[in-house]
């Protein structure tokens, strides 16, 4: 089974239990929602990896009457979750990394997905190709320093974390010229790792880096017990805002 699929069926799988754990995701989708100012008028937007509506429920009631929004995600059971919810916004099923859409868009937004684009550099230049001139682009994902204290107990143990090689603020921006890229941490504390994992699992966010080796139940659980109770966790959210200069 290919690694999307995989990722998919994870979240696909997580749809009723997401917002549960989602407090990452709510900061994320509140900083995103914070920063989109006020338009002159209706905007027509496109949503990627919108889950179960986090962010589209921001984007109705931010922006102006009249705004068309597609939120699209690549999880069927995501999308029809969201859909209930929001009987008035247009979804569909759609690969980010494979727009199928006709643009050009006012607005391009997503809110913690790009993090699982197999090629992250390749989907900013598409997506910014389906921007309307003055077109923007705004997104969160994750960086460089997310689940430190995690990956620092595998260290400690000699063993690797199956966390994915996440960009740092001037790697992503590097990804697309012209765009201005900030990182705000955000430190959550939890029961234990233990309960960290469990709330991975309700995200349906578990599916670790390609070519990680899992650990054993024992590596886990002293890695678990290392870290004590309770734990802290950082999400290193990074904030992408790229603007399309008039043209081509």
């Amino acid at each position: 089974m290919s690694r999307k699929k995989i990722i998919t069926g994870a979240f696909s799988a997580a749809a009723s239990t997401y917002e549960t754990a989602a407090r990452a995701q709510v900061w994320a989708a509140d900083t995103l929602a914070g920063r989109l100012g006020e338009a002159a008028g209706p905007l027509r937007v496109l949503e990627l990896g919108c889950g179960t509506g986090l962010l589209t429920r921001r984007l109705v009631n931010a922006l102006p009457a009249g705004s068309q929004i597609l939120a699209t995600d690549l999880s069927p059971v995501m999308v029809q979750a969201a859909s209930a919810a929001l009987p008035d916004v247009a979804f569909a099923v759609m690969d980010a990394e494979a727009p199928h859409v006709a643009g050009p868009f006012d607005l391009i937004a997503s809110s913690l997905a790009a993090q699982w684009f197999t090629d992250l550099p390749g989907t900013l230049a598409r997506l910014a190709g389906l921007l309307a001139p003055h077109g923007r682009l705004l997104l969160t994902t994750l960086g460089a320093g997310t689940f430190a204290q995690w990956k620092d107990a595998h260290r400690a143990l000699g063993v690797e974390s199956g966390v994915p090689d996440y960009p740092g603020t001037a790697a992503l921006a590097a990804m697309l010229p012209g765009a201005r890229v900030e990182s705000s941490p955000l430190t959550l504390s939890y029961k234990d790792a233990r309960t960290f994992l469990l709330s991975l699992l309700a995200l349906g966010a578990q599916t670790p880096k390609p070519g990680h080796r899992p650990l054993s139940p024992g590596q886990v659980r002293r890695i678990i017990k290392a870290m004590g109770s309770p734990c802290a966790i950082t999400w290193d959210i990074l904030l992408l805002d790229y603007r399309r200069e008039n043209g081509p």
